[in-house]
């Protein structure tokens, strides 16, 4: 056995023989493009992920906060003053101030404004304030400083920009309660006239030391702790095995069904396939999600099949997108391809749209950004309503790229069955020319040579009633040569030559 492996391995050729140039010369060509390509895609899938969250910050004017002040003193018109200078920084959202407008009227009404997704928050200077805070320095009355100021915050929109926005409308409010405490104090001596010794005796330590602070209502909370990143790596998990597993298995037996079988059927194969194994991976990844929903959430029955129908739109537009490169991208750019829709999509789950440079909120079209837009409005009971335009987006691009899909599953059977396509989508090899057979001298010649001889001979001779051409004399003196040395006759030397 090893006498025999050893006779075969010296019948082929070593890597740097001069035989296998040509061979090496078309590998090293391969290795240099996807060397190419891979690092475009690389940079460009890199580029586009930081790129959609770098510096934030320099957007956060199109992020708006509603303002109003229901207390008409004069202690809630300063702080108002001072709320709204300090909201002008450039690191804090936009102020909008409404409180000389009939528009939001009532804290209730603001509320649904944040709740509805019209703005990303409000500020609003409690009724009552002046009066309680004036009774607390005044008479020492009870006071408590989180009662001034309301901050209305929500979680429906992309988490690490609304955890970003609330943070800089935070920060902008605790940087005031110093300042306005020093305002308070130089009034209460100015006005009074009296030291500092008798004010501390007569006031609310609370209320003289800190005046105002603010309180947070969140109006729009997710129903568990982990939902943020139970949804983004589960629908990454749908994604990456709901499609790319199926396409792939399906690549290993297509042949057989693109040589063989109706192209409608294989279509209608291929799109069960997608649905099939797209609704088994998407009911395992919505009972992930309810296996660790944790215990402040008890959600129903139709809380599961709203799930799964949003894992299940996802999953599909892609399925078909890869669908479609695989009938028709060339292998050596279809990981590529793979790659940088896994990179936009995780840009879409990281960073969200939300505050990004303008070329980079092409997200809002990308189905994982709908997708988890509609898994935030269900986990905040509907905050953030945009189900609507999230649903329409994931069902055309499901649609879109079924359709293109079969017409590429179209053109691929029918260049495969005439022979001018691959199975990995590229041309055949040209054919080779026919090699010249040996005949040995006293060999008789098969019926298949004398037939193909006679083919030879008749596309050679001059037709009947013309003088044959020295092209074709020559010929005829060759064929007339070889027949002589096949029956063992003597050829002249002038047909040697001439053969």
């Amino acid at each position: 056995m090893l006498k025999a492996h050893r006779e075969r391995q010296k019948k082929l050729l070593p890597l740097f023989s001069p035989e296998l140039r040509a061979t090496r010369m078309a590998f090293a060509k391969g290795i240099w493009d996807l060397f190419l390509v891979f690092t475009l895609v690389f940079w460009v899938s890199i580029c586009f992920l930081y790129g959609a969250g770098y510096d934030t910050m320099r957007h956060i004017k199109d992020s708006t906060f509603i303002f109003r002040n229901f207390d008409d003193s004069q202690t809630a018109r300063d702080l108002s003053s001072m709320i709204v200078a300090g909201f002008e920084d450039p690191n804090a959202p936009l102020l909008k101030v409404y409180t000389d407008s009939e528009k939001y009227d009532s804290v209730a009404a603001i509320k649904d404004a944040v709740w509805k997704g019209d703005a990303w928050g409000a500020v609003i200077v409690n009724d009552g304030f002046g009066k309680q805070l004036e009774q607390a320095l005044s008479e020492g009355a009870d006071y408590d400083p989180t009662s001034a100021v309301t901050l209305v915050t929500e979680e429906s929109r992309h988490y690490f920009k609304v955890m970003m926005v609330n943070k800089a409308a935070q920060a902008v409010l605790t940087a005031l309660e110093g300042p306005f405490s020093e305002k308070m104090f130089q009034q209460m001596v100015t006005v009074d006239g009296a030291n500092a010794t008798s004010l501390i005796d007569q006031a609310n330590a609370n209320a003289l030391i800190m005046p105002f602070s603010y309180a947070i209502d969140n109006v729009a909370p997710f129903h568990f702790d982990m939902s943020m990143y139970i949804l983004s790596v589960t629908l990454s998990l749908c994604m990456v095995v709901g499609s790319f597993i199926p396409s792939n298995m399906w690549k290993s037996i297509e042949e057989p069904f693109y040589k063989q079988v109706r192209v409608t059927h294989v279509i209608a194969l291929r799109a069960f396939i997608n649905i099939a194994w797209a609704t088994f991976i998407c009911i395992q990844a919505t009972g992930i999600v309810f296996a660790f929903r944790g215990p402040s959430w008890s959600p129903s029955t139709g809380d599961f099949f709203a799930i799964f129908a949003i894992f299940l739109l996802n999953t599909l537009a892609f399925t078909f997108f890869i669908d479609c490169m695989q009938n028709w991208v060339h292998p050596r750019f279809l990981l590529g391809g793979y790659f940088t829709t896994l990179f936009v999509n995780i840009a879409a789950a990281v960073f969200g749209p939300e505050l990004n440079n303008h070329f980079f909120r092409i997200l809002y079209a990308v189905p994982f950004h709908s997708s988890g837009l509609m898994l935030r409005t269900l986990l905040t009971d509907g905050s953030y309503n945009k189900l609507d335009f999230a649903i329409t987006i994931n069902i055309l691009w499901s649609l879109f790229w079924w359709l293109i899909s079969t017409f590429l599953i179209a053109r691929k059977a029918r260049l495969v069955y005439e022979g001018k396509l691959l199975m990995a989508n590229v041309p055949p090899p040209p054919a080779a020319p026919p090699a010249a057979v040996a005949v040995e001298k006293d060999a008789a010649p098969s019926p298949t040579d004398s037939s193909a001889l006679s083919e030879y001979l008749s596309s050679a001779t001059a037709s009947s009633g013309t003088t044959p051409s020295p092209s074709e004399t020559n010929i005829s003196a060759r064929m007339r040569g070889a027949r002589a040395r096949k029956s063992g006759e003597t050829t002249s030397d002038i047909e040697i030559e001439d053969m």
